[in-house]
């Protein structure tokens, strides 16, 4: 999947922001804290949760994505607002509100290659120009019809946009279960790179496979954080030891990362290794493994990466793998002065309206370093 460009807004939480276009597989989000870069990347995370039947208050959107085979959609919609106390729910407790609390759509309309598939309003819904019987008013025509054919392709895709929020810790991971089956079992299962790329499993897991399985591939990641670790000279992940888990647990676990510097004997395992190496072995992994068409979204791209691999992770995102998409965050002056302002958004805001603009809005300097000291100012303003 590929974003092409996206328009928001929640009129229960009263904010908007205007009109996104992503031209590239990489977009940084630049502004000050508060601005409003997280807010867009739950955003369109919820545009996943409403593909998935979830009903949001106030939501209205338009999104233009084409898939992995080149087709274009253009999904656009609004759920009514209903006055009531959000706060009191958690995201999981919304999914079991009591229909009667839950908004509906006041509007939907998905649009491929000239076609109107799916169009509803308050009075009928109506399928490729066919009246259909009265349904969900809840649940979006994506999430209803998905088992249609051509349904299934846009649904497939709203499906790849993945949420990374590296402002939590990394290590909490290690009791979350990988799979309903062992890591023996998926081992025998994908063998081969493009068997274990498609594969639903988590990006630790993928990593496992490629090990094990002695992929090329493995190597090509090994080396990636070696350039940037140097001091680093092998890497093993491994399924966790029966004296720290039951075996029937252990298999079924996500499997643990360690490193062995060049000069010392013993592995450190991951709770003893530095959170940004940890991280940086994982983001090199996604660019790698991660699903073809994939939507990545970062939070704080600073918090995740040392200062030492910002230009060669840059790097891998802009031109090593064409079918995915990152869209990331930042405020930290040393990310922002590293990735090219090509890729900038920078996002500024006005009580709830959230403004995105393309660093060529401000005429900044031609050099990299001319334009992050412009930027700088411009955000020192608006702080």
């Amino acid at each position: 999947m590929k974003i092409i460009s996206l328009r928001l807004n929640n009129n229960f939480w009263e904010w908007d922001f205007d009109e996104i276009n992503f031209s590239s597989n990489l977009t940084l989000l630049v502004g000050v804290s508060g601005a409003g870069k997280t807010q867009i990347l739950r955003a369109i995370i919820d545009l996943r949760r409403i593909a998935n039947g979830t009903a949001i208050n106030g939501f209205e959107w338009k999104i233009l994505f084409s898939t992995v085979t080149g087709t274009e959609f253009i999904w656009e919609g609004g759920f009514d607002t209903v006055e009531k106390n959000e706060l009191s729910f958690e995201d999981d407790e919304k999914e079991k509100q009591d229909e009667r609390e839950k908004s509906s759509l006041i509007y939907e309309k998905l649009t491929s290659n000239n076609q109107v598939l799916i169009e509803r309003d308050l009075k009928e819904i109506r399928y490729k120009g066919s009246s259909m019987p009265k349904l969900s008013s809840h649940q979006s025509m994506i999430y209803i019809l998905k088992e249609e054919t051509v349904i299934k392709e846009a649904f497939d895709a709203l499906n790849k946009i993945e949420y990374r929020d590296h402002t939590k810790t990394i290590h909490g991971r290690r009791f979350i279960i990988s799979s309903n089956q062992s890591l023996h079992s998926l081992k025998n299962k994908y063998k081969t790179l493009d068997s274990i790329v498609n594969s639903d499993e988590d990006i630790r897991t993928k990593l496992y496979l490629t090990y094990e399985n002695k992929l090329d591939i493995y190597e090509k990641i090994k080396s990636r954080f070696i350039d940037i670790f140097p001091k680093i000279g092998d890497i093993k992940v491994e399924p966790y030891k029966t004296d720290i888990f039951p075996k029937a647990i252990a298999e079924t676990i996500q499997p643990g990362i360690s490193i062995k510097e060049k000069s010392v004997q013993k592995w450190i395992i991951e709770e003893r290794m530095s959170s940004g190496m940890l991280r940086t072995i994982i983001h090199i992994a996604e660019i790698f493994l991660a699903n073809e068409g994939s939507v990545i979204l970062i939070d704080e791209f600073e918090n995740s990466l040392g200062i030492n691999c910002i230009d060669i992770l840059t790097d891998d995102l802009i031109h090593e793998n064409k079918t995915l998409q990152f869209i990331a965050t930042s405020h930290h002056p040393y990310i922002i002065n590293n990735i090219p302002y090509e890729y900038w958004k920078i996002v500024t805001r006005q009580g709830g309206h959230i403004r995105i603009c393309n660093a060529s809005d401000y005429h900044l300097g031609k050099s990299k370093q001319d334009a992050f000291i412009q930027l700088t100012k411009i955000l020192e303003k608006q702080s």
